[in-house]
């Protein structure tokens, strides 16, 4: 006994760890077998308890020692900080040892918080220690290189480094520990991967096998986590569900109502289970076969079942088409001497031929090597307990102690084993590619932006996607589709992005993201916000403090959604862009750049590849680009690619080959002619790209519609038209092209492409011509357009100023004075944004156009009413004059006088379409007054037309897509029962039809078709049905072009 007292604590603890080992063998080899089981469990987890609290007593002294002890000759040692720096320490211990004890006091249907708080102490307990070791051991190497090269060893002060390590220790732990809590509270990864089977029968190719491992329901895990991965397998649409162990720490008994949620499973074929070594330390194995049997679960205790592709049978099924599918017990129970259980792959692959495809659950891999030793000819076995190294640093000893770590192994030609594992997509610097779960991955993607496309034709564009051979997807997400006004967020509908995403994955495409801001895309202000600008003097793609907060509040929003859906959680993204080009912008500011870099970061986690994309010119790339974020480049047809990929190499000397933007068309604008790129070009640049191992986007493959205002325009101020085609493989309506076919035979040459049939492209109607009337012109309906009245200012407003982000403002004053002969209305800075419709009394005297037209001869009394229509046809997207002001930006003459006193009326006509104007249908549309009245023959007011049209019956498979053309119209906007479809402008071209998809056409009632023409309508002074508009089944977007100047006649 003097000695014993004599020997430091650390030698006791250790002294007490190997007599209570010594005790858990002797339990494991002959107690086992004599004592009764339940007394037996309980003395054998009590030992294991106080074996691993003996272990860590080891390094809670040194914990303590490197922490407190060291510190307590230190002068700060009696300040009330130590004093509670003590107290801290000997509450995170005592939580750390007390983590094994709750598995045997505290488990119930849910987690308590002391459990989780015990066990979250646990992790740090082991982190603290090991890198206090890591640090002790570098500093001991340090001093030993020292001594042999003879050189004196430097120090700091002895307090300051007695207090450092502490410090360092402290933090490291806790920054560690809060990212392995993030991790942990997040969703389960869910990891697909593809198995070649041999000898698979025909009718259950593509099997789909959900494997479950390590949930490990007790302390820690309860019935809500429970019933979250039931959903997540549910979703997923098991033909076999397998959990392969370790379901549980506790008895049946006290889990059933945690482990309930299981009997809601939904597999085709079942659902099956094998043991774990957990279900031998903790519970009687017998009641829980007994409990997971009741909830259709099937364990298979060393035997097997034959599953055919429509039934699962325990002593065969009909026929030879079949696979059998064994289970064994964890060799834990060998070692323990369980009773009635152990490893007898003999019994559990009794009646499983070499003829038909064998798979076997294991829990451990060390348990799959046996089994490869003993049958060879197994096709596939499927495992966990290496949690895929989950813990650090525990994975470093899962990888050294088991044959298998995770992720897929093929062991022979026709023999793989797998292993539970973490997801990953990386880059393989070292050999210049992609690595998706370790293996060698290159994407052949396309773009597609679902907010051009309407939802129901979602699954449509991305199968016919898939089915070309693509193996992901790029998308944007435009801001300001998702945020129209300050803090409304919308993610329903067409703007359900998640679900997007979600349908994707379901259809196994790998999803690029780009999230912005800022995204270009010919989209209205290359998808930022207008409201933006009512902070005038803001800096847009800057560090402008008022546009990082806004951004900062968008990224808080969106981020947090698309976490989940990261390839590591579980989801399709693989890789996230930061920015857009943004070396064509000329701001250069890499303060802004690195504001988001860790923006993103910090909502999507460090694991997630951040990528740019910029042009192929070394000056994009200076600008565009940082440490840290990949830099790729784009370009089109014609290209010299060699000189292309240079310029990537010289900002990313290694890493794969990456084309984010392949042009396989390009964007058109109103009054040039239809952008059209060979299809010959284009499938020989891919090919050569494919043939260099690049990975490549296709923009776009899908171009889609911009419906609505939502266009973008470029500078010198061009507008984009409606359509967005694009000349892609999918045309705007998603039909299949010859350029489609001509890419899908290139892909083919490098990757497999699906097999199986294309959707065809969507069936078209033409339901023929449509009459319409006319109901009032604008300013008849100033009070349904404008309810609340005008804004008076006495100089001209833009739109932001009174908050109207899109479409219309109408402008008025009073002519100041007599005119009697033409006098000139100019805007003498270009201030019109972008075109205004001037009328005198009602009366339409012609349009003074951004850029173009800038004075107007008109005349008109003293007191006479001047209007000015504005539209604002869509948002400068790219370049430096995004911040693009609508309106009339600046003050306009008459006569070089100018004009003040303005009433300003932001027009809702979006509600007002929605509601009061279809009220009208039916009444007389004719017109009163002055208002109707004409200018000139070659001007109508700008006004309201109305139609109805009803889908024929008998007719099968109705309504179908269509589109709307105007014969004789000029220039305005077209809504189909509230749904906007764009602005038509056939007197300008390229575009003459509008696309108009089925689902905004009503079967069971007349469909009501309203036009704003704002320049000229066929419709006065012309004989019968010329007042129409015509549904044809055939799209023309490259129709003539004019530069249409209709004040000619009057100027």
């Amino acid at each position: 006994m003097a000695i014993f007292r004599q020997l430091s604590l650390g030698t006791k603890a250790a002294l007490a760890a190997g007599t209570i080992f010594v005790s858990m063998i002797i339990s494991r080899s002959y107690l086992a077998q004599s004592l009764e089981l339940r007394a037996w469990r309980w003395l054998f987890r009590l030992q294991l308890a106080l074996f691993a609290n003996s272990l860590m007593l080891l390094g809670s002294l040194y914990i303590w020692r490197s922490t407190v002890g060291n510190l307590s000759h230190s002068p700060a040692a009696e300040s009330a900080c130590f004093q509670l720096w003590k107290m801290a320490v000997v509450a995170f211990l005592a939580l750390a040892h007390s983590s094994f004890f709750t598995m045997l006091f505290l488990v119930a249907e849910e987690p308590y918080l002391f459990s989780l708080a015990a066990y979250s102490c646990l992790g740090a307990y082991i982190i603290m220690v090991f890198f206090l070791c890591t640090l002790s051991g570098m500093e001991q190497a340090y001093q030993l290189l020292a001594w042999r090269a003879g050189r004196a060893v430097g120090s700091l002060d002895k307090t300051r480094k007695l207090a450092l390590r502490p410090a360092l220790a402290v933090v490291v732990t806790a920054v560690l520990s809060v990212i392995g809590l993030l991790n942990a509270a997040q969703p389960p990864a869910v990891k697909t991967v593809e198995v070649p089977t041999h000898q698979l029968p025909a009718s259950m190719d593509n099997l789909k096998i959900v494997l479950l491992s390590d949930i490990h329901l007790g302390p820690t895990v309860g019935r809500t986590k429970m019933e979250m991965f039931v959903r997540m397998v549910n979703r997923l649409g098991p033909d076999v569900t397998v959990i392969v162990g370790d379901l549980c720490d506790s008895e049946a008994s006290i889990l059933r109502t945690a482990v309930a949620p299981l009997g809601q499973l939904r597999s085709r074929l079942g659902t099956y289970f094998v043991t774990g070594n957990h279900e031998y330390y903790t519970s009687d194995v017998s009641n829980w076969f007994a409990l997971l049997e009741s909830l259709n679960v099937r364990p298979l205790h060393n035997e097997n079942v034959k599953i055919s592709a429509t039934r699962a049978k325990p002593g065969g099924v009909e026929g030879d088409d079949w696979i059998c599918l064994a289970g064994v017990d964890d060799i834990e129970a060998d070692i323990l001497h369980y009773s009635g259980h152990g490893m007898d792959l003999e019994k559990a692959l009794g009646g499983c031929s070499p003829d038909h495809t064998t798979i076997l659950l294991a829990h451990q891999p060390l348990a799959a090597k046996r089994a490869l030793q003993a049958r060879p000819d197994i096709n596939l076995i499927l495992s966990g307990h290496t949690h895929a190294g989950q813990i650090f640093p525990l994975n470093v000893a899962a990888y050294l102690l088991n044959p298998f770590f995770a992720g897929l192994y093929q062991v022979a030609q026709t023999t793989f084993v797998y292993n539970a594992s973490q997801r990953t997509f990386e880059i393989d610097y070292s050999h210049n590619r992609f690595l998706k779960d370790g293996q060698p991955f290159r994407y052949i993607s396309g773009s597609i932006h679902y907010f051009r496309v309407p939802r129901m034709y979602w699954k449509d564009r991305l199968v016919k996607m898939k089915m070309a051979g693509l193996n992901a997807i790029q998308m944007y997400v435009a801001w300001n589709f998702h945020e129209p006004q300050p803090g409304q967020y919308l993610f329903t509908g067409d703007h359900d992005v998640e679900h997007f995403i979600q349908l994707a994955h379901k259809l196994g495409l790998l999803v690029i993201l780009r999230p912005g801001p800022y995204i270009c895309a010919e989209w209205d202000m290359g998808g930022l916000p207008a409201w933006l600008l009512e902070k005038k003097s803001i800096v847009l793609r800057s560090s402008d403090p008022d546009y990082l907060a806004s951004v900062d509040k968008w990224l808080r929003v969106l981020l947090p959604k698309m976490k989940p859906l990261l390839y590591q959680n579980g989801g399709p993204i693989i890789s996230v862009q930061v920015e857009n080009e943004y070396g064509s912008y000329s701001a250069c500011d890499y303060t802004y750049l690195r504001f988001l870099q860790n923006r993103f970061r910090s909502y999507l986690g460090e694991k997630v590849l951040l990528f740019t994309t910029d042009g192929a010119h070394e000056r994009f790339l200076k600008c565009g680009t940082l440490q840290g974020l990949y830099a790729t480049v784009d370009f089109g047809a014609g290209t010299n690619i060699t000189n292309a990929f240079l310029i990537q190499r010289k900002t990313e000397p290694k890493g794969p080959l990456v084309n984010s933007e392949f042009y396989t068309g390009w964007l058109d604008h109103w009054g040039q002619p239809h952008s059209v790129v060979s299809t010959k070009a284009v499938a020989s640049s891919l090919q050569d790209m494919l043939a260099r191992g690049a990975n490549v986007n296709l923009y776009m493959f899908m171009g889609g519609t911009n419906f609505a205002y939502w266009n973008g325009a470029n500078t010198p101020y061009q507008a984009q038209p409606t359509s967005y085609d694009y000349d892609a493989p999918l045309s705007e309506a998603g039909d299949l092209t010859e350029k489609y076919f001509a890419l899908r035979d290139v892909i083919k040459k490098f990757e497999k492409v699906p097999e199986g049939p294309i959707p065809p492209s969507t069936p078209k109607f033409a339901y023929g011509k449509v009459t319409l009337k006319k109901l009032k012109t604008v300013q008849e309906a100033l009070n349904i357009l404008c309810p609340f009245g005008p804004i008076k200012s006495i100089y001209p407003l833009t739109f932001v100023q009174v908050k109207q982000y899109f479409g219309f403002v109408l402008y008025r004053t009073t002519l100041p004075q007599n005119y009697s002969s033409p006098t000139p209305l100019s805007s003498p800075s270009n201030g019109v944004h972008d075109r205004a419709y001037v009328s005198v009394n009602g009366v339409l005297q012609g349009v003074l156009e951004r850029n173009t037209v800038s004075t107007l001869n008109i005349t008109g009394k003293a007191g006479d009413t001047l209007d000015l229509l504005v539209e604002n046809m869509g948002r400068v997207n790219y370049g430096n004059a995004i911040n693009d002001f609508k309106g009339l930006i600046s003050n306009l003459t008459l006569n070089s006088s100018i004009l003040i006193n303005w009433e300003i009326f932001p027009l809702d006509t979006e509600n007002a379409v929605r509601s009061s104007l279809e009220a009208w249908n039916g009444r007389d549309g004719g017109c009163r007054d002055k208002a109707c009245a004409h200018g000139s023959s070659n001007l109508t007011a700008p006004a309201f037309y109305v139609a109805n049209f009803s889908i024929p019956k008998g007719i099968p498979d109705l309504p179908r897509d269509t589109f709307i053309q105007f014969p004789g119209w000029t220039k305005g906007q077209v809504w189909i029962n509230g749904f906007n479809l764009g602005r038509y402008w056939p007197a300008r071209g390229p575009q003459v039809t509008l696309f108009v998809p089925q689902h905004i056409l009503l079967t069971a009632g007349p469909n009501t078709v309203i036009v704003l023409e704002l320049e000229r309508a066929p419709c006065r002074d012309s004989g019968p049905g010329q007042c129409m508009v015509e549904f044809v089944d055939k799209p023309v977007i490259s129709g003539a072009q004019t530069t249409n100047r209709l004040n000619a006649d009057r100027n």
